[in-house]
């Protein structure tokens, strides 16, 4: 009787065990469809010289959800005390949104970045960019940069 009842309880462990092992199985290829790219930039300074300067990891899994990698040291800071703030805009689902962040003064600590998406999207392509003043990606002023993009 004792015998048997062993057999049982191990025969149960067994179909939890490999019953958890097929649930982490099924999980990992969402996991493996996250990527991530990183860069960085400058844009300079219509005073001259480097105005602000931008890092940022930009990850997107298979719905198409989209965040700046919290893993991963994203930040804006301005570079020179010339009266133009650095922001920095996300392109994501064919617009832009921000400025997410804002640094602006040369002599603080950089701002760190935080942003994410609102959900998924069939529209993949994420660009972070850096802005000095006022000036948006999309207006062609010249006082932004790309800092990353991902697809």
């Amino acid at each position: 009787m004792t015998n048997r009842l062993f057999r049982r309880a191990a025969a149960v462990v067994v179909a939890a065990v490999l019953g958890g092992g097929v649930a982490l199985a099924a999980a990992s290829p969402a996991q493996a469809a996250t990527t991530c790219k990183h860069g960085e930039n400058t844009v300079a300074s219509p005073t001259g010289g480097a105005g602000a300067s931008a890092a940022a990891g930009i990850c997107i899994d298979s719905t198409g959800h989209a965040w700046i990698d919290w893993y991963d040291y994203s930040y804006v800071k301005d570079r020179k005390a010339d009266g133009y703030a650095a922001r920095v805009y996300v392109y994501w689902a064919t617009r832009y949104t921000g400025a997410i962040a804002v640094d602006d003064t040369s002599t603080s600590q950089a701002t760190l970045l935080s942003w994410e998406s609102s959900g998924g999207t069939q529209y993949r392509w994420t660009e972070v960019w850096v802005c000095l003043g006022f000036a948006q990606p999309e207006d062609g002023s010249g006082r932004c940069s790309l800092v990353v993009y991902h697809t």
